[in-house]
């Protein structure tokens, strides 16, 4: 089975990454257990203030690779589509 899933399927996502322009990205918790990973992973995050992680690329995917790693899903928002990971 493909890690990677079409929208038109059922999927709780835990992010969602999302292209804003050139170079830069954002990712967003969507739910409490990425929340709480998040600052375990990355001790500056404070939900209550930071509900956006703006980043670049590499350190998207690196998220992206991390956060598949602990079972979390991430739901990345294209031009064309929506796709899980």
């Amino acid at each position: 089975m493909s890690a990677l899933i079409a929208s038109n399927e059922q999927q709780l996502s835990d992010f969602r990454v999302k292209r804003e322009e050139a170079g830069h990205w954002t990712i967003s918790p969507l739910t409490p257990r990425a929340a709480h990973w998040m600052r375990a992973n990355f001790g500056q995050f404070d939900p209550k203030e930071d509900q956006i992680v703006k980043t670049n690329l590499i350190g998207a995917n690196a998220l992206i690779r991390k956060a598949r790693s602990f079972g979390l899903v991430t739901e990345y928002v294209g031009p064309v589509t929506t796709f899980h990971f």
